[in-house]
């Protein structure tokens, strides 16, 4: 599939950003042309021919529910399209024009308002096409058009001062409100497109780690392997011995978790499905791994009792625990960990003691890679959760915690079936 994108669609905006706004300046024009001509009817004693005008202004008022209509359809809206409603309402407004005086008519040069529209949302073949249009029906209504029986040439030039100032006030308004839209609804898009560019180089930093992380694991098996069955060996031999047998034995368990780690990782690479177990026991036994390789590391634990099976997806326990690890580096109290069910959603509050961030590193907290301490903390690991978090569909918070710290808030849509 070609990768450019199709000339005849509106490629700055959705169809509901341009239609809308043009629905709405059509109907405040419906709303100011009934209001004139009744105004000069019945206000000012002025014959109108009320049943073609009244049928002109129905008809807008149709199409003004079509396009209402059209707007709950989740379809992209067409350069031809857009260019049809434009010239929809440059018609009628121009055979409004022809039945209340013509050229003479002070608000003659609101046509030009679906001109200027058009310059900035269509292609230039377009806007020119309408512009011609518009000069044509201007020049039809020099010589073509019913005059407004006005007897008093004094109140008619009086009336014709006064309708162009207000055609001028009406004129900038129209313009002001549909550019300014524009405009707002363009930066929008910009800062839509730069987020997505900022996810894609994020994501491409995150496969390239990938990567490296697949090939230091192939070859780290042989030599884990090694250190955990001279570790068994040690801690065998030196058994009469707590300290050294002790040490030997953690490093044996040190050894086996990151075996298991390895493990997961090539279970990961076969596409293998996770095994579905209790919430509160896989809860139970992430802190379990982490305090495996955290040993000096404190840490109080509040799960919720919940039997219902949960399939872990791939990613959530490296996730969990890359947030463990940051709030154990970055203070020596014990570390918080709270999990509850929230409206079909598991959440997890991770919360230390640190030091806390900077509003600026909340709002980047997993976008940027930045760390707090050289070397260690809230740097890759954390642009890795928020990744995964997201790639899940859910989302990753850094708020303060009371009396000092930092509050980690994990959020994953969950909807059990038992």
């Amino acid at each position: 599939m070609s990768s450019r994108a199709d000339p005849t669609l509106l490629s700055t905006l959705p169809a509901r950003a341009l239609l809308g706004r043009l629905l709405a300046v059509r109907v405040s024009l419906i709303a100011g042309w009934t209001a004139g001509i009744a105004w000069l009817h019945w206000g000012l004693a002025i014959p109108m021919p009320l049943l073609p005008m009244a049928a002109v202004l129905l008809l807008m008022g149709l199409f003004a529910l079509s396009t209402a209509w059209r707007l709950r359809l989740e379809v992209p809206a067409t350069q031809i399209e857009f260019m049809a409603h434009l010239l929809a309402d440059l018609t009628a407004f121009a055979v409004l024009v022809f039945f209340s005086g013509g050229a003479t008519n002070p608000f003659v040069s609101l046509m030009l308002v679906p001109v200027i529209i058009a310059a900035i949302t269509l292609r230039p073949r377009w806007v020119w096409l309408l512009a011609a249009v518009a000069g044509g029906y201007y020049a039809l209504l020099l010589f073509y058009f019913q005059p407004l029986a006005v007897a008093d040439p004094v109140a008619a030039a009086a009336m014709h001062l006064g309708g162009m100032w207000f055609n001028f006030l009406v004129s900038a308004a129209l313009i002001a409100f549909f550019v300014t839209r524009m405009h707002a609804a363009l930066r929008a898009r910009d800062q839509e497109l730069a987020d997505l560019r900022e996810k894609q180089l994020r994501d491409e930093r995150i496969v390239a780690l990938g990567t490296q992380a697949a090939l230091a694991a192939h070859e780290l098996a042989t030599p884990l392997a090694t250190i955990q069955t001279t570790a068994h060996e040690l801690a065998a031999e030196f058994a009469n011995d707590p300290e050294i047998g002790e040490d030997c034995r953690l490093l044996e368990r040190q050894a086996q978790a990151c075996k298991r780690i390895l493990t997961q990782l090539a279970a990961r690479a076969q596409d293998t499905p996770p095994v579905a177990q209790p919430l509160d026991a896989w809860l139970n036994a992430v802190i379990e791994r982490w305090q495996v390789l955290r040993p000096d590391a404190r840490i109080s634990v509040r799960v919720p009792a919940d039997p219902r099976d949960f399939s872990p997806p791939d990613g959530l326990e490296q996730a969990i625990q890359n947030v463990l690890n940051n709030a154990a580096d970055a203070a020596p109290d014990a570390v918080e960990f709270v999990a509850e069910i929230q409206n079909d959603a598991l959440v997890i509050d991770i919360a230390d003691r640190g030091p806390g961030f900077t509003p600026e590193q909340k709002a980047q907290a997993g976008r940027v890679l930045f760390s707090g301490k050289p070397g260690r903390g809230w740097g890759m690991g954390l642009a890795l959760t928020h990744a995964t978090l997201e790639r899940l569909g859910g989302s990753l918070t850094l708020t303060e915690r009371d009396g000092g710290g930092t509050r980690v808030r994990i959020r994953l849509p969950w909807s059990p079936t038992s």
